[in-house]
C-alpha cells in the first residue's frame, strides 16, 4: 500500500515528500535458522566460554554485557543483531582478555574518529566497540584484509575475531594454575639433573 512520507534532506534540513510502498521493498520479514547459526559460530569462535542470552526486545537497549554473560535484546535474529553481538563481544573481551597495552593502542587509534557531540558515543570504550563491530562485520561479509601490522588496532581486532586472543588467555590461565606446582618441581628437577638421576618428570614441563 502506497503512502506519502514526509522527511528532510540530510545536511540541509530541506523538507521533502515522497511515495513509498513497503510491499515493494526487499525486507526480510522472518529470521531464518542460518541467522542464529551464524551468530553462534561467531560467538563460539571469538569467546566460546561466555553465554549469549537472547531476551525480549527493549526500545533503547540492543545489548549489554556484565563480565559473566552477554544479553541481546531482540525479537528476531538478523544482521543488526550480528553487529550488536560483535559490539558486546568486544566489551566482554575488553574486561576479561585484552591487555592494558593493547587497549591503549586501540583507544589511541580510534580517538581521531568522528565527533558525535556526545560524551557516551565519544568515550574510548564505545569508539573501540564500534570499530571492532565494523571490522568484524566486514570479515563476516567475506572481505579479505592484509595481515595486520603489530602494534595497531587492527592487529588486536584480528586476534580477537580469529579466536587467538581467547586461546592465548586460556594458555595464560593454565600456566598460572600450574605455576605453584612447577615452582617447587623445577628445583627438584635441577637437583636430579645435577645428580644424574632420572626421576621420570617430563622435560617439557620445564
Amino acid at each position: 500500500m502506497k503512502e506519502i512520507i514526509k522527511g528532510r534532506r540530510l545536511g540541509t534540513g530541506e523538507r521533502v515528500e515522497f511515495t513509498f510502498d513497503e510491499s515493494e521493498t526487499n525486507i526480510v520479514r522472518k529470521s531464518g535458522a542460518s541467522c542464529e547459526s551464524n551468530l553462534t559460530a561467531h560467538a563460539e569462535r571469538i569467546y566460546p566460554d561466555v553465554p549469549v542470552i537472547i531476551a525480549p526486545a527493549r526500545k533503547r537497549v540492543g545489548g549489554v554485557v556484565d563480565g559473566q554473560k552477554i544479553v541481546l535484546f531482540t525479537d528476531s535474529l538478523g544482521r543488526h543483531q550480528q553487529t550488536n553481538l560483535f559490539h558486546e563481544l568486544w566489551h566482554h573481551a575488553e574486561k576479561c582478555a585484552i591487555s592494558a597495552g593493547d587497549l591503549e593502542t586501540v583507544y589511541k587509534e580510534v580517538a581521531g574518529g568522528d565527533d558525535w557531540s556526545c560524551d557516551y558515543l565519544n568515550e574510548p570504550r564505545e569508539r573501540a566497540a564500534r570499530a571492532f563491530e565494523h571490522y568484524a562485520s566486514a570479515r563476516a561479509s567475506g572481505l579479505q584484509f592484509t595481515p595486520a601490522r603489530r602494534g595497531t588496532a587492527q592487529a588486536v581486532f584480528e586476534r580477537l575475531y580469529e579466536g587467538t586472543e581467547h586461546a592465548a588467555l586460556m594458555k595464560r590461565r593454565r600456566r598460572e594454575k600450574w605455576e605453584p606446582v612447577l615452582s617447587w618441581v623445577r628445583p627438584l628437577a635441577a637437583m636430579a639433573a645435577l645428580a644424574g638421576v632420572f626421576i621420570g618428570i617430563p622435560h617439557f614441563l620445564f
